[in-house]
Order: C-alpha cells, then sequence, then structure tokens
C-alpha cells in the first residue's frame, strides 16, 4: 500500500492489476465473452450493426461526433445475483465505487483526502464501432482522481519489452492492447488554452495535442489519474481487429486541492 502510494505522489498515476478477487474476476469475463460472442464483435468480426448491444439497460450514448458507447442505465437496488454483465458491474459500482470506504481508501491512497463529490458511469466500447473524442466541453473547472476498472479479453498482466525483437512478451491478448494497436486505451492531453474561445463543442486537433500519459486497456485493472482542469481525456476507437470489447467501470471523484 505504502508503494503505490508512493507511485501515485510521485507519477500522479498508478494501474492496480488483478484488482478483484478471482471468483468475481471468473464471472464477469465469462459473462463478457458470451455478450461479444452473441453480438457478433472482436477478432475481426465485421461489425455492420450498430445497435449490437444495446438491450435492455444499455443504451447508445452520442451525439457520433463526440462519441459512441453503450451505457448500463439500471437504476434502484443491485441484484442480490447478478447473471449478466450489466447487473455485475453495477453492483460493483453500487458496492464499491460509491461507498464510504472506497472513498477513504482512495483518499490515502492518492493523498488527497476523501472525495468531496463523485460521478461516473458504466462504459461497453464494441470493437469496430466505439470511442470518445476529446474536446473543450469536457473540460473540468476543478481537479478530478479518475478512477476507471477495466475489462476485457486478456488475463491483465503486465506485458515485457523484448528489446532484441522490439515484441511484446505475455499473452497474444494482453500483448494487444498494451501495444496500443487495437486501440481501446484511454488517452490524456494538455488541452491549448487558446481553443477554448471557439466553444465547449469544439474538437480537440491531435496534430496540437501533448499526450500526457495513455493508459492500456487491462482486464480487471484498476487505473488512478489525478486530472487538473487543463487535460482532456478520450478513448481511443476500438478496432474491429481487438480480442474484445472494453468494458469499464468510469468514475471521476471531486478532490480537495487546497493546502
Amino acid at each position: 500500500m505504502n508503494e503505490i502510494r508512493s507511485r501515485f505522489e510521485e507519477e500522479s498515476s498508478v494501474k492496480l492489476r488483478h484488482f478483484l478477487n478471482d471468483e468475481v474476476n471468473t464471472q464477469i469475463q465469462s459473462l463478457c465473452s458470451k455478450d461479444d460472442k452473441k453480438d457478433e464483435l472482436g477478432r475481426d468480426k465485421p461489425s455492420l450493426n450498430y445497435h449490437a448491444g444495446s438491450r435492455g439497460d444499455w443504451a447508445i450514448v452520442g451525439p457520433p461526433h463526440k462519441q459512441r458507447f453503450l451505457e448500463y442505465q439500471k437504476k434502484g437496488q443491485p441484484n442480490s445475483s447478478p447473471n449478466s454483465t450489466g447487473d455485475c458491474l453495477y453492483n460493483i459500482q453500487k458496492s464499491l465505487f460509491e461507498s464510504p470506504i472506497f472513498g477513504k481508501w482512495l483518499g490515502w491512497v492518492s493523498s488527497l483526502g476523501f472525495p468531496l463529490g463523485h460521478r461516473g458511469r458504466i462504459r461497453r466500447f464494441r470493437p469496430g464501432l466505439d470511442y470518445t473524442v476529446a474536446h473543450y466541453g469536457i473540460l473540468t473547472t476543478n481537479a478530478v482522481l479518475d478512477a476507471t476498472l477495466c475489462y476485457c479479453g486478456g488475463n491483465g498482466d503486465q506485458c515485457t519489452f523484448d528489446e532484441k525483437t522490439g515484441d511484446l512478451i505475455g499473452s497474444d491478448d494482453d500483448a494487444m492492447w498494451e501495444s496500443g494497436d487495437m486501440g481501446g486505451f484511454e488517452c490524456y492531453i494538455a488541452a491549448d488554452e487558446s481553443g477554448e474561445n471557439e466553444g465547449p463543442d469544439a474538437e480537440y486537433d491531435e496534430e496540437d495535442d501533448t499526450k500526457l500519459l495513455s493508459v492500456s486497456a487491462s482486464n480487471n485493472t484498476l487505473s488512478l489519474v489525478y486530472r487538473d482542469p487543463g487535460t482532456m481525456k478520450f478513448v481511443k476507437y476500438v478496432s474491429a481487429g481487438a480480442p474484445s470489447s472494453r468494458w469499464d467501470i468510469a468514475f471521476e471523484y471531486d478532490v480537495n486541492t487546497e493546502d
């Protein structure tokens, strides 16, 4: 725990792999895989159906010039015996991400204190279909702590780099995500302050961006990132060749940055 805290204080970000226990991870990953197979998504399957997976409490979020993904929009109490991907992730959102205990842990591990507020959503980025775009409307007026728990194909292990061959060493799926070639990573960039005059709907020019951090999709991995008001973020378009959808619980916590 002290090592995690020290790393976050030094780098303003940290990735915690194999975050939830094996039983929960196995259940969620199995349900995710079943949904991808049912919707015929990933591993180079043609993605021609923009409504794939938009059933039950899953709804498409737009507009397309800014973003497209599915959001789980269930309301009310969690299901005590969840049997769907959405229900499992919703249970984690309610019991963990919105709990005082988790808030206290976040405050300690980040050294930012107990969160002043929070908001979040459960998302699914489908291969060949989904993404978000950086635009000035997503800039916050105050600093926030992003906490994102990701699920996707692979073991969630850290790949190593072979300097002789230039290849990533690890499971095929883990290496595909970590390489960035399949997209699905969340990228943080410094905003050009001059562009704010164009209004919140103005899209950011990628040619002028300054990449601060890129967080690759990784199964059962919690990423914590301190994001100041001058930072944008986006999820890169998930390629049809990706091994799976990218599923996540994405929360941002308001933090007190005053000394």
